[in-house]
């Protein structure tokens, strides 16, 4: 599937960490307690040189900071290694994507220097901001992107779009512009359960309902129809990037929707992958190179033939979408 040498962009989840409790996001439970089967990881400066060689950082186009648990501002060394990949490459494409909740004025304006591109989710005015993003500071945000691309950053602006914020969409695009961003965009999920999603307090009881848009409806109603199996082939995105994708604990992929390794181990993805492919390789124990020598990435793509992996299916299957951005 791949070949080390060649690899030219790196997806890195550095931290399982993050300040917010997003009902959506799978480290907590709807916003609430903690997923059980969670783990508190982080890659610090000194296990990110040893895990990624001088030679290999010196080959990348890009590199990307974004969790699929864990917001990168929250690690204690993501500026410093933001640095050490700059010092390396010079040409380098970096990126990162967060909440923007967090840090100093002097980290943002460090954080600008070593042109590191940043995406701000901002879901909304102050008064909606943070029904989903939840425990964010939405005026600490603005004031951080302001600092950010004072300093001469470059800062784009995705909005998550739910029924309770939609009508700011406009408002929030004339305010992106004021504030300099690069760019604003939307972004809608058919993450629901039953058409809506309960958001849940810290101790598990219920805090606020969280409903679709139009637009989010016929997602959901092209997942409830099947739209996506069967596929007809795998184009998979990663490959075709020459990517990886790596996890705060070590664990390399593809791409971050094979990294199952979090959920609940009786779930039928988790299952999937694991009946499958096996455990993941993790570089606690292995070099990148000895992952790549194992055959690990050509088992992946074996699967694709006859019985592809459900995440495979699901992300990359070729289907029609109808031409809608969306998550899943």
């Amino acid at each position: 599937m791949y070949n080390l040498n060649q690899i030219c962009d790196v997806h890195l989840e550095i931290t399982s960490k993050c300040q917010a409790r997003c009902p959506m996001c799978p480290r907590r439970i709807q916003g609430g307690p903690i997923n059980p089967n969670f783990e508190l990881n982080e890659i610090s400066l000194e296990t990110f040189k040893k895990w990624f060689p001088i030679e290999f950082i010196a080959q990348l186009r890009s590199l990307f900071m974004c969790g699929g648990l864990g917001d990168p501002i929250i690690a204690a060394d993501t500026l410093e290694i933001f640095q050490y990949i700059r010092s390396i490459n010079s040409k380098i494409i970096l990126t990162m994507h967060t909440n923007g909740s967090a840090r100093n004025k002097q980290w943002w304006i460090e954080l600008a220097k070593t042109q590191v591109n940043i995406t701000f989710g901002i879901d909304g005015l102050e008064d909606t901001h943070a029904l989903y993003r939840v425990d964010t500071d939405y005026n600490q945000i603005l004031k951080n992107a302001k600092t950010f691309i004072d300093a001469g950053g470059k800062a784009f602006w995705k909005f998550l779009a739910f029924k309770h914020n939609e009508h700011q969409i406009e408002e929030c695009r004339h305010t992106s512009k004021d504030l300099g961003f690069e760019e604003f965009s939307v972004l809608h999920t058919g993450r629901y359960l039953n058409k809506q999603y309960q958001s849940l307090n810290i101790d598990g009881t219920p805090a606020h309902i969280l409903y679709p848009t139009d637009t989010s409806l016929k997602i959901i109603k092209l997942i409830e129809a099947g739209a996506k199996f069967p596929v007809s082939s795998i184009t998979c995105k990663a490959k075709a990037k020459n990517q990886i994708y790596v996890a705060a604990d070590g664990k390399v992929t593809p791409c971050c929707w094979l990294n199952v390794s979090w959920k609940n181990p009786e779930s039928p993805n988790r299952r999937n992958f694991e009946d499958q492919i096996g455990e993941h390789p993790t570089l606690h124990n292995n070099s990148l190179q000895e992952i790549f020598d194992s055959g690990y990435f050509e088992k992946i793509e074996s699967t694709w033939v006859n019985k592809p992996l459900v995440e495979c299916s699901q992300q990359c299957g070729n289907v029609d979408k109808a031409g809608i951005e969306w998550q899943v």
